[in-house]
């Protein structure tokens, strides 16, 4: 026996769960007037090529990181420093003016 039925206290009730519905967002509510052909905007449609851009230049990076490891280890310090030195000319150029491009579109 428990202390809590010996002091005459009753029974803990099991508690109710609360189902909060969702309530739907605009573009919900907006897709289902004129149907699914309702995009989010220009950012919608460069997402997915911006994201993959993004992902074989850091890909990229890593593998001009790598040659230049195998450079300095075999001893040539100078073509390392100078691959890395065009490296950062060039793509990381290109790279700081495709992200202000997209600034530009968006």
């Amino acid at each position: 026996m428990k202390y809590r039925d010996m002091l005459g206290f009753p029974k803990k009730q099991p508690k109710k769960k609360v189902v909060k519905k969702r309530k739907p967002s605009i573009t919900d509510g907006l897709k289902k007037q004129f149907g699914d052909t309702i995009n989010e905007g220009p950012a919608y449609d460069y997402g997915r090529v911006t994201s993959q851009i993004e992902k074989s230049y850091k890909k990229y990076w890593d593998d001009v990181k790598d040659l230049q490891k195998i450079l300095d280890k075999k001893g040539l310090k100078k073509e390392a420093s100078l691959l890395n030195k065009e490296y950062s000319k060039k793509v990381l150029g290109f790279h700081g003016w495709f992200r202000g491009f997209m600034d530009k579109l968006l």
